[in-house]
C-alpha cells in the first residue's frame, strides 16, 4: 500500500514499523564522496599569497637554477609544506612551531618552517630534491604552481573517502537539508549543539540539551521553529543502533517542553535484529523516516 507522509504518521507504531521495514534502501555514493570541493576551496586559500605565483618562474628551470632561486629568496621555502600536502599535525609538537622532523640517510634532522634557518638552507634544498618536488617544478608542470596546489588539495581530500563512507548518512542528510533550506529560504547547518543553536539561530535551549550533539538542523525564520535531526546508517546487524530506547524517550521528553521538533532519519539491514528499539522510536518520536521516504518527498511535504 502507498502512503503519503501524513498517512504514514497517522499509522500505529506497529504499522509504521512494518511499512518502514518494507521500504528500506541503501545509500549509493554521493557526488561529494569522491572529492569534497568545498574542502578543497577552503584549503586552497592557504596558498593564495603572492609568493606562490613567484614559483612559476621555476617551471622548466634546471636543478641548479632552482637551488640558486631559493638561496636568493629563502623566505619562499615556507611554502614547501603546502606544496607537499603536509598538514599541521605532521609537525613536531607544539604544531604551531612548524618544525618538521625528516629522516635522512645519516639520521633525522629538523626543518623550521615558521622561520627559515638560513644557516641550514642547504638542508631545505636537499629536502626539495629528496621529496621529488624539484621534478614537479622543472619538468612536471606546464603552466601554474597554483593549479598544482589545487591538485594537491584534491588529492588530499580524496584520502578522506574512507571517513566519508562512515558518514554517508550525515552527508546525505546535509544534502537534503541544504536543498530544503534553499527552496524555502530557511537556514540549515550540519552538526549542531545547544551552543551553536544559540549562535546560529538565537534560540536558548534548556540545559537538558547541553550534552547533546545533533547531526543536522533546519530553522524556519518566520515561525522561529527549529527542527533537529539525527541520522543513522545502520547497515550491520552486528553493530548497535545510534540511539537506545531510553534515549528515544529522553528526546521525546526534552522536545515536548519546546516548540521545536526532533526528526530521526535511519535505514539499513541492521534493524532486522533490533526492531524493538525501532518500535520504541516509533512510539516516542513518531517522525522516523528512511531514505526511500526522504526520496519520495516525505520530509519536504511534512515541513510545508
Amino acid at each position: 500500500m502507498r502512503y503519503d507522509v501524513f498517512d504514514y504518521l497517522n499509522l500505529s507504531s506497529n504499522e509504521k514499523l512494518d511499512f518502514f521495514m518494507e521500504t528500506r534502501s541503501a545509500l549509493s555514493f554521493l557526488p561529494s564522496y569522491w572529492i569534497n570541493f568545498d574542502n578543497v576551496r577552503k584549503n586552497i586559500q592557504l596558498y593564495d599569497i603572492p609568493e606562490l605565483y613567484t614559483l612559476d618562474y621555476l617551471i622548466g628551470k634546471s636543478d641548479e637554477e632552482i637551488d640558486n632561486f631559493f638561496h636568493k629568496q629563502p623566505e619562499i621555502l615556507l611554502l614547501i609544506p603546502y606544496l607537499l600536502g603536509i598538514r599541521e599535525n605532521k609537525f613536531e609538537k607544539p604544531f604551531s612551531n612548524r618544525k618538521l622532523k625528516v629522516q635522512g640517510i645519516d639520521g633525522t634532522y629538523l626543518l623550521d618552517f615558521k622561520e627559515i634557518d638560513i644557516k641550514n638552507i642547504n638542508l631545505y634544498i636537499q629536502f626539495i630534491h629528496d621529496s621529488g618536488l624539484d621534478w614537479v617544478l622543472n619538468k612536471g608542470l606546464r603552466k601554474s604552481v597554483h593549479d598544482y596546489a589545487v591538485g594537491i588539495e584534491a588529492g588530499m581530500d580524496s584520502n578522506g573517502r574512507k571517513n566519508r563512507s562512515g558518514d554517508m548518512g550525515e552527508l546525505y542528510l546535509e544534502t537534503v537539508l541544504a536543498d530544503i533550506a534553499q527552496n524555502k529560504g530557511w537556514v540549515h547547518h550540519g552538526q549542531t549543539t545547544k551552543t551553536s543553536v544559540k549562535e546560529w539561530y538565537g534560540i536558548d535551549l534548556d540545559e537538558t540539551f547541553g550534552n547533546r550533539r545533533f547531526d543536522g538542523s533546519l530553522f524556519n525564520p518566520v515561525r522561529k521553529k527549529l527542527y533537529l535531526f539525527e541520522v543513522n546508517n545502520f547497515n550491520s546487524g552486528g553493530s548497535k543502533s545510534k540511539s537506545s530506547a531510553t534515549e528515544f524517550k529522553d528526546l521525546h521528553d526534552r522536545f515536548s517542553r519546546t516548540n521545536h521538533e526532533f526528526i530521526y532519519v535511519t535505514d539499513g539491514i541492521g534493524w532486522n535484529s533490533d526492531k524493538s528499539h525501532l518500535l520504541e522510536a516509533m512510539d516516542y518520536i513518531g517522525k522516523v523516516f528512511n531514505y526511500k521516504m526522504i526520496e519520495s518527498g516525505y520530509l519536504i511535504d511534512y515541513l510545508n
